[in-house]
């Protein structure tokens, strides 16, 4: 009998939660991420309810933007759990259903769903590149999770590009619609990380790419035309197929 696994994937914006069962994902919650500590507690403990109804759960995987530690549980300076500094989601989950729990960072987790079942399934080198609320990473070498010291690699989104942080000049053009700067800002990036890593793909994620990818796409190839106009590298920019791909990644830790 397969075994039922709950994925959590904590966003800036909402919360997706998914039963996976045997490779397949039963159900699904989204909710909206809580601005409180109190409601943080209520909200994910209701939602872990819903996905568990009925059904005996092994494990419950997490994952969160910051330093996610998985071999505490302690998730610190997470942009996306703002009302608190530092967060024991191991301890805070196994308190109430006694299971195994473990975490990472949203960015792996994203990642390592498209490595094991996505677009990087066939891939021994890429990078998982989240636009969304912000900027993040997750780097694949030779078919492994390449993590870096105390598991603080791939943060895209600290690149320092044009005196600043990328993440700061890819939310401005994103907050003000302005597809063709976005464009422009992620299409550097994009040139920066196949100079560095020269992957076989970018494969991206994230709201972002997901809802205004048409958008800016073709701005950032055009960008990185000027950079390559030979094609250096072939490096193919993917956008992910997988529903809830943050939430499945969380999900496979218990692979």
């Amino acid at each position: 009998m397969a075994k039922s696994v709950i994925g959590i994937d904590i966003g800036g914006t909402k919360i997706n939660g998914i039963l996976l069962e045997g490779g397949k994902i039963l159900n699904e919650l989204t909710i909206v991420t809580p601005k409180t500590l109190f409601e943080f507690e209520r909200n994910l403990f209701k939602l872990v309810d819903f996905l568990s109804a009925k059904r005996k759960i092994w494990g419950i995987g997490v994952g969160s933007a910051g330093h996610a530690n998985p071999a505490t549980g302690i998730v610190r300076l997470s942009s996306n759990i703002k009302f608190k500094a530092e967060l024991n989601l191991v301890k805070f989950l196994k308190s109430r259903y006694h299971v195994p729990v473990k975490v990472d960072n949203d960015a792996n987790c994203f990642t390592r769903a498209e490595m094991l079942l996505g677009q990087g399934k066939n891939l021994s080198n890429f990078l998982g590149v989240i636009l969304g609320t912000g900027v993040g990473g997750g780097i694949v070498v030779n078919k492994k999770l390449y993590r870096g010291k105390d598991n603080k690699g791939a943060e895209f989104g600290s690149m320092v590009m044009d005196g600043g942080y990328l993440e700061k000049s890819y939310q401005k053009a994103r907050d003000a619609n302005n597809y063709k700067l976005l464009g422009q800002i992620t299409g550097r990036a994009f040139v920066s990380l196949i100079n560095i890593f020269a992957p076989e793909a970018l494969i991206l994620g994230g709201g972002v790419s997901l809802n205004m990818g048409n958008k800016f796409l073709p701005f950032a190839k055009k960008e990185m035309k000027k950079f390559f106009p030979g094609g250096k590298g072939q490096t193919k920019i993917l956008v992910s197929k997988l529903k809830y791909p943050g939430a499945l990644g969380a999900a496979l830790l218990f692979r």
